[in-house]
């Protein structure tokens, strides 16, 4: 089990340190760069001024787009990924 360490990053200009696990930290960086972008995005767009307001859109915009991704024809990833399952199961218990 990786130990889990502090990594500090910014966001809204301000300083947070955050527990992650070495092998999750790049994914981290990743995540505060996107939503970096976002914020800066709505920022730019001039209609949302308090930095809070800001910050909840552009975790909704996340969101959004991450359920996007997951949804494919109405069913979500992991109920796609349970039926494969499900199918390589019934599979291997034909073949034995």
């Amino acid at each position: 089990m990786d130990e889990i360490q502090q990594v500090r990053v910014e966001i809204l200009g301000r300083p947070f340190n955050i527990g992650t696990p070495k092998s999750e930290q790049e994914t981290l960086m990743q995540a505060v760069k996107m939503l970096n972008e976002k914020i800066v995005a709505i920022q730019s767009s001039g209609r949302v001024i308090e930095n809070d307001k800001i910050v909840i859109m552009a975790a909704l915009n996340l969101a959004h787009d991450l359920l996007k991704l997951t949804m494919q024809g109405d069913l979500a990833v992991g109920d796609f990924e349970r039926k494969i399952q499900g199918m390589i199961q019934l599979c291997e218990e034909a073949m034995a």
